[in-house]
């Protein structure tokens, strides 16, 4: 609502004041997220690996998210860096998700060599890596 208002100027406040709810929505995600992961790390011993490496990638993604912010604040106030410097965070936040959805199925710990392939059943319908492999081209 603020960014609108903001643009067409109807009201006079900084750009500061525009995304301050969205830092303390980053704020509080961080600390719900801090929440998970200390339960996870103290209550559940075996899934430890796996809580530092998610509270890491949203820290990781979050700091990043927040330095982006603040330089496009900096930007629209005073014109202090160029668009290109400015995008730079969240242009490693895009490399960064490309990077974690190759390799997701490791780091989610869903990849099971021991789990049975599953085939589809007499109306043909199945997994869609079973429905993929039948198509020749």
């Amino acid at each position: 609502v603020l960014i609108p208002m903001k643009l067409e100027e109807r009201v006079e406040i900084t750009w500061w004041t525009v995304f301050a709810p969205i830092w303390i929505a980053n704020g509080m995600w961080i600390y719900f997220r801090l929440i998970i992961y200390l339960r996870l790390h103290f209550h559940y011993t075996s899934r430890r690996h796996r809580g530092i490496l998610k509270f890491i990638w949203i820290i990781t993604f979050t700091v990043l998210l927040i330095s982006f912010e603040i330089l496009l604040c900096q930007h629209l106030e005073h014109s202090k860096y160029s668009l290109t410097t400015v995008f730079i965070p969240l242009f490693i936040v895009l490399g960064l998700l490309l990077i974690r959805s190759c390799l997701y199925p490791k780091l989610a710990g869903n990849h099971d060599s021991s789990a049975p392939n599953r085939r589809p059943n007499e109306h043909g319908t199945g997994t869609l890596g079973d429905r993929m492999s039948n198509i020749h081209l």
